[in-house]
């Protein structure tokens, strides 16, 4: 325990000269001068404990050689005081006076570039926090990463042991924590410890803990409790009975409704003809991301949400990803990927309905009435009604949802054999990983399809004769 004497400031600004006083952990034989004359000694605990009074507080003989305290250990310091979130903190206890001048400044720099770490009483989520911020202005992160990572932050937030010192959390508060969150998708818990991770990472860093005290280096990530979910996609003949009622059959049943019907009908076609995502349709400038003379889909952005509300995001999904790998984010959809006459005229159509609309300041290809971004939530409604009333899928409780259409793409290209890398480039992915753990159980059912044919081809060719 510090027990700091008389402090005063020594013309260096908030520098100040100090006795520092340390507990003994066994008291000498003998007493000091001052203890030997006093004849208060309620203040001081009859001399137990690390209590002082103010003649101890005072006393400077105890820097002497010759009469040095029985009770503590005594140094003289140099310390150094700034204002930070504007309490008093000490930022610098130090032997030589030069030394507590330059870690004053080092650390006032340090508040001012907004790279000070609080090393007493901070917290694993105000690392975290800290973390997330230096990524979000160094453009690692977008606002709708940083927007979902305050839904993660919150589950840390509310977790009592988190509410002590990182120094203080140990491994068990940690195991404890990942054991209560179980509920939650595989997916989410190990974005969660991911932030762990780096946030007890960044204190070995800082030095606030030693490597050795890292409490995330035992750490595996946990189990979900959630069954992994087969992605649902359109068969065949699903898909033709869709189609067929898109494009024949009225879509609209609300006057209030804000979009047009044919870019209803044009949006819902686009989706089953590109397996793109229903933000990057949405955010297609016809300007810009339409090449008609190479007839393709140039997609390098998608729309997303902050805060709840629809915003126009500078990469894909995947965008930020992509370039730190050292990538392109960007990417063309052929018109003939399925169809291409009717992509064709479905993208001229849109462009006649985008171009009449006064309020599309943005010339966006897929706007609503007034000129405003398409709204994900209102359209999944509308694709759901129309799925019902068109009879497919009718099994699913909670009905069908655009994204579907995504799935429904990507099966068909799995379905005609186009090699897996093709797959993963036209629907934006990095690598073929996700395509394998996606639709795993659709390349199962494609490869079993594959054997079927080689045995048929080996008994036509009656190789075993």
């Amino acid at each position: 325990m510090n027990n700091k004497g008389t402090r005063r400031a020594n013309g260096e600004g908030s520098i100040y000269d100090t006795i520092q006083k340390i507990k003994r952990p066994k008291k000498l034989d003998h007493e000091c001068n001052i203890c030997r004359n006093c004849t208060d000694r309620s203040l001081c605990n009859n001399r137990t404990g690390s209590n002082k009074c103010q003649k101890c507080i005072e006393c400077t003989e105890c820097l002497s050689s010759k009469n040095y305290c029985d009770r503590f250990y005594c140094y003289f310091r140099y310390q150094a005081q700034i204002s930070i979130d504007k309490k008093q903190t000490t930022v610098a206890n130090e032997n030589k006076r030069k030394s507590a001048v330059d870690k004053k400044l080092e650390t006032e720099a340090k508040v001012q570039t907004k790279t000070y770490v609080k090393r007493n009483g901070i917290t694993i989520i105000e690392i975290c926090k800290k973390i997330s911020e230096n990524k979000f202005e160094a453009g690692k992160i977008g606002k709708n990463t940083k927007s979902k990572d305050k839904y993660q932050y919150k589950h840390i937030e509310e977790w009592e042991d988190f509410k002590k010192p990182v120094q203080k959390v140990t491994y068990q508060d940690i195991n404890n924590f990942l054991n209560s969150i179980r509920y939650l998708s595989q997916s989410e818990i190990g974005h969660i410890v991911n932030k762990l991770k780096a946030g007890f990472m960044e204190c070995v860093l800082d030095k606030i803990i030693a490597y050795a005290d890292n409490p995330m280096l035992r750490i595996t990530i946990p189990t979900s409790l959630q069954t992994k979910k087969k992605v649902e996609a359109f068969e065949v003949e699903e898909q033709r009975k869709l189609m067929r009622y898109i494009r024949t059959q009225p879509l609209i049943k609300s006057s209030k409704c804000n979009y047009d019907e044919e870019t209803l009908r044009n949006l819902f076609i686009c989706l089953l003809l590109t397996a793109a995502r229903i933000g990057e349709l949405g955010a297609i400038d016809y300007n810009k991301q339409i090449d008609l003379s190479q007839y393709e889909l140039i997609i390098n952005r998608t729309l997303s949400q902050e805060d709840g509300k629809i915003i126009m995001g500078e990469n894909t999904k995947t965008g930020r990803r992509k370039i730190q790998q050292g990538l392109i984010d960007e990417r063309a959809i052929p018109f003939d990927l399925f169809d291409e006459e009717l992509m064709l005229k479905t993208i001229k159509s849109q462009i006649r309905i985008a171009k009449s609309n006064f309020y599309n300041k943005e010339h966006l290809l897929f706007c609503q009435k007034d000129g405003s971004y398409i709204d994900y939530r209102c359209l999944n409604n509308i694709f759901k009604r129309i799925c019902r009333e068109a009879g497919v899928k009718l099994e699913l409780p909670k009905g069908c949802h655009v994204h579907m259409c995504r799935h429904t793409g990507a099966t068909r290209m799995i379905e005609a054999g186009m090699d897996l890398l093709v797959i993963a480039t036209i629907l934006g992915h990095a690598d073929d990983r996700q395509i394998k753990e996606t639709y795993g159980h659709i390349l199962n059912r494609y490869k079993n399809k594959q054997l079927k044919n080689s045995r048929s081809y080996y008994k036509k060719c009656r190789l075993s004769a």
